[in-house]
């Protein structure tokens, strides 16, 4: 055990080694604006047995959206989770929508005040629940999407020897600026916008002295298009950041049409960090408790880590472990749930994945269940 230990941390120091081989790091592209959309539909077959006793045959669809603004005066956040499907006879569905905005004290500094809205519905809610956050933190977050592309981009030159070596800081920095002002571009030039924002590109390269001869050619465009189009290859969302936010949650409405009861004391946060241009680790925990009598004695707990790691430029894995720990007033102890899951996503075309996806979960003192997973994804956007 000992060994495999050893073994392990050298694999994983020789890949972040490798991995920070460039000039440039994540945590170089600071900008005073980030933003991202995200607009996902996938679809899934999902069975689950214990022992010999088959408990889940279902199929489903479900949608997911994101998107963030982040300034240095203000930053707001939406998240959408819809599902619906199918389990043996039964038809279920469930819907979550959240969305926060915060308003920064300084430009140039992380503190913030915030307010945030949760919307819930499932198909055996008598009402949505809602709840209303009201509090402050610390912290940003960036999108450094156009930096992993710059990456990429510098990865194939160098494969393809139009270039001597890796690109300086500054150079990377420009070339991601210039992919993140894609949409800016498209509004000038119009149709022909692809030719000049590439030709921009070129240039920066050209004037860093690394080009060899006097253009990129044909196979560097090639090259280029596939990275920025995601032709035959994507480049995963790049973010990196933290905050901590400690405020009051207001139950504005119940599932079940019962008594709202007392705020809670909300303490939450998040953190995102690349490890390097393939590991990607993203974190996040809530707990809350009611302000009153039952301060602490009733307490509810979720945690959850998301590891993601590029195989190649068209597999990636995902693995992500969640905890659930909820203490009743009336009771011992804490009732923990845990559920674990791997998938590998293999990037087909046009913005569909495959994948397949195995997970363990233990709920409470129930027995383990299984299961596995075949879906089908694709990003809008």
């Amino acid at each position: 055990m000992r060994k495999f230990k050893i073994l392990l941390i050298i694999f994983l120091t020789a890949l972040i080694d490798l991995s920070f081989s460039q000039n440039v790091n994540v945590e170089d592209y600071q900008v005073p604006v980030s933003k991202a959309n995200l607009l996902r539909i996938n679809g899934y077959w999902n069975w689950n047995q214990i022992g010999d006793s088959v408990t889940n045959n279902s199929a489903a669809a479900g949608l997911i959206y994101r998107q963030f603004y982040s300034s240095l005066p203000f930053a707001w956040f939406l998240d959408a989770d819809l599902s619906g499907g199918k389990n043996f006879s039964k038809y279920q569905h469930s819907i979550k929508i959240s969305s926060s905005a915060r308003k920064y004290i300084w430009d140039e500094k992380d503190f913030f005040a915030f307010t945030g809205l949760e919307l819930t519905h499932f198909d055996y809610y008598k009402q949505i629940a809602s709840n209303l956050t009201i509090g402050a933190g610390y912290g940003r977050y960036i999108d450094a999407t156009a930096l992993a592309k710059a990456v990429r981009i510098e990865e194939h030159l160098l494969k393809e020897k139009i270039i001597t070596d890796y690109l300086p800081k500054v150079t990377m920095i420009k070339i991601a600026n210039i992919i993140d002002r894609q949409s800016e571009y498209i509004n000038i030039y119009g149709e022909t916008y692809e030719n000049i924002w590439l030709f921009d590109i070129e240039n920066e390269i050209r004037a860093s002295g690394m080009l060899i001869g006097n253009h990129v050619g044909a196979i560097g465009i090639l090259r280029m298009r596939q990275v920025l189009f995601n032709i035959n290859e994507r480049v995963n969302n790049r973010y990196f950041g933290y905050d901590v936010n400690i405020g009051s949650k207001f139950i504005l409405s119940t599932f079940d049409k019962s008594s709202s009861g007392s705020p809670n004391l909300s303490i939450s946060g998040r953190y995102s960090y690349p490890l390097g241009w393939r590991f990607q680790i993203n974190g996040n925990f809530e707990i809350f408790s009611p302000m009153d009598s039952m301060f602490f004695r009733k307490v509810n707990t979720n945690i959850g880590v998301d590891f993601i790691y590029e195989l190649s430029n068209r597999i990636n894995f995902v693995a992500n472990y969640k905890l659930k720990a909820s203490k009743q007033y009336n009771q011992l102890k804490f009732i923990i749930d845990h559920i674990f899951t791997t998938s590998f996503l293999y990037y087909l075309e046009n913005e569909i994945y495959y994948g397949l996806t195995t997970s363990i979960q233990k709920i409470g003192d129930q027995k383990t269940v299984l299961g596995l997973a075949m879906t089908l994804q694709y990003n809008l956007f």
